[in-house]
């Protein structure tokens, strides 16, 4: 009984230190702040997943899922739970269209920033028309100096599952304009049937 006490304040105290906690507990006094990870935790354990897609900023949450089982596993001194390993795909952090340094989320209040699987057609092409590039002309693969651009190929490349350097060499060069219209073709044809 002490052990199990001492294992749940273990957890709690490192609930209360994950960074998205610190981060939005500021803004939100809400109790989901604290329940999501654990959740998320018991959906995995439940369904006793051992690979899970998902985003890198998940990657604290599977460590915590990872402390709960292996929690578990000292204190009924069993190993039912196995170590869980985080998948990523080719575009780990899909950043916002209203602000490329922030991720794609419902969370910041920007729905200009997020494209929802339900938009229409019209919604998807002015979402991606307004999203935030530059003004620096042809298209470059520069991360740190173009922000805006290379989130537009790397949304591209992980909606048409087409490989980076074929994406790159399609757009380098061309204009921002052609890629946010043929972005925007991609997203309204990959999201159509769930649409429908």
């Amino acid at each position: 009984s002490s052990g199990i006490n001492a294992e749940y304040g273990g957890l709690m105290t490192r609930l209360r230190s994950l960074p998205q906690y610190k981060e939005k507990s500021q803004q939100y006094d809400n109790l989901a702040l604290l329940t999501y990870p654990v959740l998320m935790s018991a959906d995995i354990l439940l369904y006793q997943g051992t690979h899970i897609p998902v985003g890198e900023d998940q990657n604290i949450h599977i460590e915590f899922c990872n402390s709960i089982g292996q929690a578990f596993n000292r204190i009924y001194r069993t190993q039912v739970f196995q170590p869980v390993e985080q998948l990523l795909t080719a575009s780990p952090r899909v950043k916002s269209l209203a602000n490329p340094a922030l991720k794609m989320s419902k969370s910041y209040g920007k729905p200009a920033g997020v494209i929802g699987l339900l938009d229409s057609d019209d919604v998807i092409q002015k979402k991606v028309k307004k999203a935030v590039t530059d003004s620096l002309g042809p298209i470059t693969v520069d991360q740190n100096l173009r922000p805006g651009v290379y989130n537009l190929l790397s949304l591209y490349s992980a909606v048409s599952e087409l490989p980076w350097s074929k994406v790159c060499e399609t757009f380098v060069t061309g204009n921002v304009v052609q890629l946010k219209s043929e972005l925007a073709e991609c997203l309204i044809e990959k999201f159509g049937p769930v649409r429908d």
